[in-house]
């Protein structure tokens, strides 16, 4: 009876004998461990302890894909399968990669030769002396580079009745070559953005802006979208041309005649001339310390009395187009970035325009 009551004793579960003692967490050593790490093997027991774990020890936590077999025994069936799991992702990684290069090259129309050819044809042509225009072109990957179909249009060889002696005989006579733009017109009162695709640049300004407001475009009603503009009219209107910003190159010699004369160390004290005994009493009552300040503000009055004609020099955002010009009279001397930006404005919106 002795023997039995003993052995009931110990295979009691609420004396624990017997069963290994549970693992207390790695890192608030509290609790029972519930995870493990896949990358160091570290053991937790809950969110809050695998969080504190990274930050402390900065470990991913991410199972490491290679790793060192040694020694040579130790490079099991688990390791090779591993090894060759890595591999196949490798490759499925390198055939989605060129994939998708396919895709976006055939989206973006990255490589056509001929329309690399005409882009560059249209810069020639805009920075002809008979045009003078400057062109900024993108790169042809943005947006804005593969949305323009602005391009130069020959003018062929156009038949004309001759002055041979035969019947029926005709002379031959070249046409002059021209700019067909894309112009993006802007009417920001309503919101509305309306694209020519193929403006010629030999067409009226003021008779292009009065085909919208007319309904006379080769695309479509749009006076019903400008009811402002259409109640002020064409005339009262103004057109704007965008110009973007540009900074000019810098000359040679310019950068090394505006830098500026380089300050005095600190550990160089400033020289002081003695003066001699009959000015010290003038000296001394005179603010003499302040004024190599006051110098600094007579300089900087005088170049802020400057800055105004500096500031008109420097290239305004919009310029004012003439209406009774031809676009190809406007655009002389002018910056556009791959194709015209027009904004029209009411009377009211001129100061905005024109202030910059």
């Amino acid at each position: 009876m002795d023997m039995s009551a003993e052995a009931k004793e110990i295979a009691s579960p609420d004396e624990g004998v017997g069963m290994p003692a549970p693992r207390l967490c790695e890192v608030c050593r509290e609790k029972a461990v519930c995870y493990r790490c896949p990358a160091c093997e570290l053991r937790s027991c809950s969110a809050a302890c695998v969080k504190v774990h990274k930050v402390q020890s900065g470990c991913t936590g991410k199972r490491p894909r290679t790793e060192q077999v040694a020694p040579l025994n130790a490079f099991t069936d688990n390791v090779l399968l591993r090894d060759f799991g890595l591999l196949e992702e490798v490759d499925a990684a390198v055939d989605r990669a060129e994939r998708d290069l396919r895709i976006r090259e055939e989206e973006m129309r990255l490589y056509q030769p001929r329309r690399h050819k005409q882009r560059i044809h249209l810069a020639r042509a805009c920075a002809s002396a008979e045009r003078q225009t400057r062109l900024i072109l993108a790169p042809f990957a943005m947006t804005i580079a593969r949305e323009n179909t602005s391009r130069v249009v020959d003018g062929g060889k156009g038949r004309r009745k001759g002055k041979g002696k035969g019947k029926g005989k005709k002379g031959e006579q070249e046409k002059p070559a021209y700019i067909a733009w894309r112009v993006d017109w802007h009417f920001g009162h309503c919101g509305q953005v309306l694209t020519d695709k193929n403006l010629p640049e030999h067409e009226v300004v003021g008779r292009v802006l009065e085909r919208f407001l007319n309904n006379s475009c080769a695309w479509g009603p749009t006076r019903h979208l400008l009811a402002p503009y259409v109640e002020h009219g064409a005339d009262k209107l103004e057109v704007f041309l965008h110009q973007p910003r540009v900074k000019e190159p810098e000359l040679p010699g310019q950068a090394e005649s505006e830098e500026e004369p380089e300050a005095p160390e600190a550990s160089e004290a400033p020289e002081f001339t003695e003066a001699p005994e009959a000015e010290v009493d003038t000296l001394s009552s005179a603010p003499w310390r302040l004024q190599p300040q006051a110098e600094s503000e007579s300089e900087s009055e005088s170049e802020s009395e400057q800055s105004p004609g500096a500031q008109g020099q420097q290239q305004q955002p919009f310029v004012r187009l003439d209406k009774l010009r031809t676009l190809r009279e406007n655009l002389m001397d002018r910056v556009v970035r791959e194709f015209p930006v027009l904004h029209v404005a009411l009377p009211q919106e001129l100061s905005r325009f024109e202030a910059g």
